[in-house]
């Protein structure tokens, strides 16, 4: 279906959805919305399940854990204590499925944007991006905690703590 963008006005703006069965999570419906005038893209992911909330917490320590893989729904929080970098749904409300090593590079282009946009923290915002970098390389661990009040998010992993139920999530 055609669609009037939200950036350029045009009627250029095209939806897909999917239903999928996918495991660990159940029935979910995959959207994905795409300008071909300007660009503009937007990916949803819903769970057609209804679902407890979560808070999942994953420490990544070696190179092998930066391909654990991870889902977040549009409505969920990720923390990354070790660097002091918070992604809220407010902020960035962008379902996506990747995995540990693709969330690092999220977060080097949203501090690689905050490098030119504030040139008054660049010593701070270097050194995390350093930081990052030993990550990347396993050589610092990391932790990731997800919260998502819609239970609809997940780090799929053995090791990933799991926690469901009624709490303030962020």
């Amino acid at each position: 279906m055609r669609e009037k963008c939200p950036v350029c006005g045009n009627d250029t703006l095209e939806t897909n959805i999917r239903e999928e069965d996918v495991q660990y999570f159940g029935r979910m419906l995959i959207m994905s919305t795409f300008c071909t005038s300007c660009g503009y893209r937007h990916n949803d992911v819903i769970l057609v399940d209804q679902k407890d909330p979560v808070k999942i917490t994953f420490v990544a320590s070696g190179e092998e854990d930066l391909k654990v893989r991870v889902i977040r729904s549009s409505y969920a929080s990720i923390r990354i204590p070790e660097i002091g970098v918070s992604i809220d749904p407010v902020t960035s409300g962008e379902s996506f499925v990747s995995n540990v090593e693709g969330l690092l590079f999220r977060v080097i282009n949203i501090m690689s944007q905050l490098l030119r946009d504030s040139p008054e923290n660049r010593e701070e915002i270097l050194e995390r991006l350093k930081m990052i970098g030993r990550m990347r390389n396993g050589l610092e661990r990391i932790t990731i905690i997800i919260e998502d009040p819609t239970g609809n998010s997940a780090i799929v992993s053995e090791r990933a703590r799991v926690e469901r139920g009624k709490f303030n999530t962020r």
